[in-house]
């Protein structure tokens, strides 16, 4: 257990301590947080609400998790982040456990956690708030638990209790996204019964996998009931058609190559563990299944194009896999280690050059401006991205020559501090516009209880994220003239600056920008003028 400690230091360093130091990033975050914020402020959890709107056919399970966040460490963006975060910690503990109930290997099962933690994707999915995240952790719990039932000789009581498992995950994955948290197990399982010789497994795993998948999914299915239009609607071949979508395939490629960076750097180590040892490797029962779970996931991707490309992350607990196995492999054979060291030492360098040539630019006035015109970024970012980089390339070169071991902890090491100290340096700017729309409403909204604002639906979870709860939320749609005459209620317009929408609202008492955003005041009548 002693590796598992580096893990959890490692988690807390990586992904809880960063949460809180950054704006919103995308309009996904502000419709979820949204949501979640809204179930508390109401009280109604039954049902998803957007904005007073009822979206039934979005399963709850996500909101709920961020709901009690919130109720937990108040409406924030650490508490609106947090599920997302434990979701790919816990997702990682899943995998590590995979690994050391099935190879009693301790050393593997860190390493394999570590490797997974370690990916671009995963530490960018896992540090905003979305739902994608806690589906990957419900998907990674239905597979391992299939996996290890399927391994038992005869059934038992312990094969019984894991398919239990596997259903009561897939159900949760059910709450959280729907059909595909039982799709896409199928496409892996069936293909590794087949290539196995056990596809008679799939007789009782089946049954059992979905009568316990119903126990937490059947109080939402009943709830929908009562949406006839919208419970037709989620499970219809129409609304399959409708997802399939029409990206490139190769952007599903180039986005896997850029969600596994830098872990990466280390494969040309693990693919030189030897013929022999790759035979041997893939012989292995854990070996054949992550192969499934490598390749069916992107053939579905690639066929249908459904899900967006974050939806990949159900591949990348094989990918962590097959690299900590090469790895392993490649150690134990007693090799030179040239290629592990050599690329140690091109990331080391690579480290040294950004880090220099970032303090470089940190001393040129208006660098920022200029190399990251459209990046939130302070000037502060290039001094600290320089410092980290630095500190990191130097500490991993200087272990040149060291044990392997001293020298892969070191590159752990630096895939951790960089993100750490880049996360403090983000600033609200366009593409993170909370702290924007926050001062705009506060400026404008003096008596929360007594305003009113109108906005696009495509803002309506921002505006809502960002506005008091005593303040009245609708879309600019519902918006009338004769709402101006209102004589106790201050009424707000939040548009774009640059909407040409403006030139057809009524002239406004004041207007009020901040950023890319503008807001139009009308008092009420029994107030006095803000002009």
């Amino acid at each position: 257990m002693k590796y598992f400690g580096w893990i959890f230091l490692f988690f807390i360093m990586l992904y809880i301590v960063p949460l809180g130091s950054r704006p919103m990033l995308f309009p996904t975050e502000f419709d979820h947080a949204a949501i979640a914020k809204e179930m508390v402020e109401t009280g109604s959890y039954a049902t998803v609400m957007i904005n007073g709107d009822a979206a039934a056919e979005i399963p709850p399970m996500a909101y709920w998790l961020t709901a009690g966040s919130f109720k937990l460490f108040g409406v924030n963006n650490f508490a609106a982040r947090l599920p997302s975060a434990l979701a790919a910690g816990i997702t990682a503990l899943l995998i590590a456990l995979l690994v050391r109930q099935h190879l009693r290997d301790e050393k593997l099962a860190a390493l394999t956690a570590t490797v997974y933690l370690s990916f671009l994707l995963v530490l960018f999915i896992g540090s905003i708030s979305q739902v994608t995240m806690i589906f990957i952790m419900a998907v990674t719990g239905t597979l391992g638990t299939t996996f290890l039932a399927v391994q038992e000789p005869k059934f038992n009581r312990r094969k019984l209790l894991l398919l239990v498992l596997s259903g009561l995950s897939a159900g949760l994955g059910f709450l959280t996204d729907g059909m595909p948290a039982l799709v896409l197990p199928l496409l892996v399982i069936i293909p590794y019964l087949v290539i196995s010789g056990k596809l008679k497994e799939l007789l009782y795993i089946l049954p059992i996998t979905l009568i316990c998948a119903a126990i937490p999914v059947t109080p939402w299915l009943m709830q929908m009931t009562l949406e006839p239009e919208t419970f037709d609607r989620f499970f219809s071949f129409t609304a399959f058609k409708e997802s399939i979508g029409t990206l490139p395939w190769y952007l599903y490629i180039l986005e896997l190559a850029a969600g596994t960076f830098p872990v990466w750097i280390l494969l040309p180590a693990a693919l030189m563990t030897g013929r022999e040892s790759w035979k041997k490797m893939f012989h292995q029962d854990l070996s054949q299944f992550a192969g499934c779970l490598l390749i069916m996931p992107m053939l579905y991707f690639l066929i249908f194009r459904n899900g967006y490309g974050s939806t990949l992350l159900i591949s990348f607990p094989a990918i962590a896999l097959i690299t900590a196995m090469g790895l392993q492999a490649y150690f134990n054979n007693g090799g030179h280690h040239r290629s592990f060291d050599w690329m140690l030492n091109i990331w080391a360098l690579l480290l040294l050059i950004c880090g220099l040539t970032s303090v470089i630019l940190w001393f040129i006035p208006g660098a920022v401006q200029v190399c990251f015109k459209y990046l939130p970024l302070d000037q502060v970012v290039l001094l600290v991205w320089g410092v980290t980089a630095l500190i990191g390339g130097s500490v991993l070169l200087y272990s040149k020559g060291g044990s392997w071991r001293s020298r892969l902890y070191l590159f752990f090491f630096t895939v951790a501090i960089l993100p750490l100290g880049f996360s403090w340096c983000l600033r609200p700017c366009a593409i993170m516009p909370e702290e924007t729309v926050t001062s705009l409403i506060e400026e404008t909204c003096i008596i929360p209880a007594k305003s009113v604002i109108y906005t696009d639906a495509e803002l309506l979870p921002l505006v809502s994220w960002c506005a008091d709860k005593n303040i009245v939320i609708r879309d600019i749609g519902e918006f009338n003239a004769k709402d101006l005459t209102d004589k106790d209620n201050t009424v707000c317009i939040i548009k774009t600056s640059e909407d040409p929408a403006w030139m057809t609202l009524p002239v406004a008492d004041c207007l009020k920008t901040r950023g890319i955003f503008t807001c139009a005041v009308y008092p009420a009548a029994n107030q006095e003028s803000t002009r």
